[in-house]
């Protein structure tokens, strides 16, 4: 990655849509990022929580490695195979796109007859998992992943509400599609489901539920991407870049994957530099699957936390749909649970900041809210659990334990999908769970 410093960087264009809209191949000059959102990096509170017994957090632009100007360049790319077959789902009609897809996707590509030839490529891609990704690395990282604790977990699906809400291309690619306003339950399964799969045994499997779930996140996110471009035209790209580009589908791995080991160690559990680079390794493969770029995919724990903390730093306050982002979501949590919104907010200040927890959601319903007490609670039960691990973590079977906990189908999120499959049950509500609201975007565009 050191050459990256040898090359040069473009200056920046009055027209990107013209200049930048292309893939990057090795080689090439970078592209400079899109304007930064804010004048200083974002997240602060968050980033020095999470990183700074690990490395130097900034508080400026001054960030220049290799890696940093990747995720730059990166920012004006997406996944150049799946955006292919999106194109092929309108040129093809969804129902048969969509058949062939599925059954590539079951069965494997030479089940199907006549494939197109970009779903040739694709799963050629999906079939060859390059040597780099040690699936015993990631065994054991999807192993440490699975035993955090309890609290690390359900903060981690909270950050993800406060991030889709924050981000500001993240919310307003969500805003636009109203996914979560249109079919909410359907779109908060989908997620639950997702990050079940990715994390039971055998999701290593080319045709494990993990493997085909992250697939047609794939391609979900391609057709969302395809809508948005058409939607918001030139002069959207010319100011952020692609809708969902390759350097904010990375930042998943922060989101998820990171959260979880960072949150343990944040309340006094500490890992290894193993289960770090292990945890990498596991969430690189999901990554890679998931049509990220090869080149920008953290493949250690050291990478992956400065990756974070860029990606971070450029997550900006959020978008004009801001309101309505939280709103939808909070509605969610208050459809499972009347007292789920108090406690993942309470959460939420624990990590980002009561200030930026505050504002996702200044001027919805649930601004006044006083969750201070629950607050104290809920970091006192993170540091006892984290004691509790800790202690476990020093008994000479602790990996025995692990890993035989990892295989007894609970993963995280599991506690979330099955409190959304209850709510559907419950009420009467046949939810579909397939991975497919953006076919019909596909079609009309």
């Amino acid at each position: 990655m050191n050459a990256i410093n040898e090359l040069p960087t473009l200056p920046r264009s009055e027209n990107p849509y013209e200049d930048f809209r292309y893939f990057y191949r090795d080689g090439m000059p970078l592209r400079p990022s899109p304007r930064r959102r804010t004048e200083r990096p974002s997240w602060s509170t968050v980033r020095h929580n999470l990183f700074d017994k690990w490395h130097h957090v900034r508080d400026d632009w001054s960030y220049d490695t290799p890696q940093t100007r990747l995720l730059d360049d990166h920012m004006w790319q997406t996944d150049e195979l799946g955006a292919a077959v999106a194109e092929m789902f309108k040129r093809v009609g969804s129902k048969q796109a969509r058949a062939d897809f599925e059954l590539a996707l079951e069965e494997g590509i030479d089940k199907v007859a006549n494939p197109e030839p970009e779903l040739v490529a694709l799963f050629e891609q999906l079939d060859h998992i390059p040597e780099w990704i040690d699936l015993e690395a990631a065994e054991r990282g999807r192993v440490a992943y699975y035993n955090t604790t309890e609290t690390s977990e359900f903060l981690t699906f909270a950050f993800g509400y406060w991030a889709t809400t924050m981000e500001d291309r993240t919310s307003a690619a969500t805003g636009e599609t109203q996914m979560f306003e249109l079919r909410p339950l359907q779109r908060a399964m989908e997620t639950s489901e997702f990050f079940v799969n990715t994390g039971l045994h055998g999701v290593f499997d080319r045709f494990s539920e993990g493997f085909k779930s992250a697939v047609r996140v794939r391609l979900a996110h391609a057709q969302a991407n395809r809508y948005l471009e058409k939607l918001w035209g030139p002069e959207h790209f010319n100011e952020f870049g692609r809708p969902i580009g390759s350097s904010f589908l990375v930042s998943g791995e922060g989101w998820f994957a990171l959260l979880p080991l960072a949150l343990d160690e944040f309340f006094g559990r500490p890992h290894s530099g193993q289960e770090w680079d292990d945890v990498a390794m596991y969430w690189a493969y999901i990554l890679y699957v998931m049509g990220a770029e090869e080149r920008i995919i953290p493949k250690t724990g050291d990478e992956m936390r400065k990756m974070t903390d860029f990606i971070f730093a450029n997550g900006g306050m959020s978008s004009s749909y801001r309101q309505q982002i939280a709103t939808a979501l909070f509605k969610i949590l208050e459809m499972m649970n009347p007292d789920a919104p108090r406690k993942s907010l309470a959460g939420l200040s624990l990590i980002v900041g009561e200030e930026d927890t505050r504002f996702m959601i200044s001027g919805t319903r649930w601004a006044e809210l006083d969750w201070s007490e629950e607050a104290k609670k809920l970091e006192a039960e993170a540091r006892e659990q984290a004691a509790q691990m800790r202690e476990e973590d020093a008994h000479t079977d602790a990996w025995q334990r692990m890993e035989a906990r990892s295989r007894e189908g609970n993963p995280p999120w599991m506690t979330a999908l099955r409190e959304q499959i209850h709510h559907a049950e419950e009420h009467g509500l046949d939810v579909p769970s397939n991975f497919q609201l953006h076919d019909a975007t596909t079609d009309a565009h």
